[in-house]
């Protein structure tokens, strides 16, 4: 998992939400940081703007920010 989908998911999260940006690991619950599918699919839309990417629909759930990551991350450039 590249550094900077966590950062960005970090930094995104506590924009969004005022989630701390160290409570924001691979193995945090998304459920538990208060990240519902509707936030999700703004986090995508987040991640295509900022990157100018397409990431394709979510077809299985993610619990997890790693899990969530792991959807987001082949679209991230590498640096």
């Amino acid at each position: 998992m590249s550094n900077i989908a966590l950062e960005t998911m970090q930094t995104l999260l506590h924009e969004r939400l005022g989630i701390e940006k160290e409570k924001v690991t691979l193995e945090a619950s998304l459920e538990d940081l208060g990240i519902d599918s509707l936030m999700q699919i703004e986090l995508l839309f987040d991640f295509e703007d900022k990157y100018k990417v397409k990431i394709p629909d979510i077809t299985e759930k993610p619990t997890t920010i790693g899990e969530l990551l792991a959807v987001i991350e082949p679209f991230v450039p590498k640096p």
